[in-house]
């Protein structure tokens, strides 16, 4: 009976725990190639709704496939949807940017080189309106946002 229990232990600690996969099926292949593809796709496609919809929760962050699905979402919303369009479908490592636009929270993505707003789907780089605060890996923002939904 020892044994039975002490395997899977053991292999735990030899082959350590694996990475979660994460599964969104319901987006389907839409042709990205680019980040300009995702970002123009995203900014055209998902309206803007506020974390209210969430309520009581004051901050809720939507995975990629609910943002898909649902086609609404707030700013850090648009920016885990894009994050995963460029991960998946152009081979990019994105980083979300949490930080203040015009002194209000406002999240965007960082990706090969340039600050991108989802939400527009321009690059902001020279924009000195966009204060970065932190900034979040693409495993990072996709695990929150599949289980905690918080900043």
């Amino acid at each position: 009976m020892l044994k039975i229990i002490l395997i899977p232990f053991v292999l735990l600690l030899l082959f350590g725990c694996p990475s979660p996969i994460y599964d969104f099926s319901a987006i389907p292949d839409l042709g990205i190639q680019t980040v300009q593809n995702a970002m123009n796709w995203v900014a055209l496609e998902i309206r803007y709704i506020g974390d209210a919809i969430h309520y009581p929760a004051n901050e809720y962050w939507q995975s990629p496939e609910q943002t898909y699905v649902w086609r609404t979402g707030d700013c850090e919303d648009y920016s885990i949807l894009v994050m995963y369009l460029i991960h998946r479908d152009v081979g990019l490592e994105p980083q979300m940017v949490i930080g203040y636009l015009n002194g209000a929270g406002h999240a965007w993505v960082a990706v090969d080189g340039h600050w991108w707003e989802p939400q527009t789907g321009v690059i902001v780089d020279d924009n000195p309106n966009y204060r970065p605060q932190t900034y979040l890996d693409y495993y990072q923002v996709i695990r929150r946002s599949t289980t905690t939904h918080q900043r």
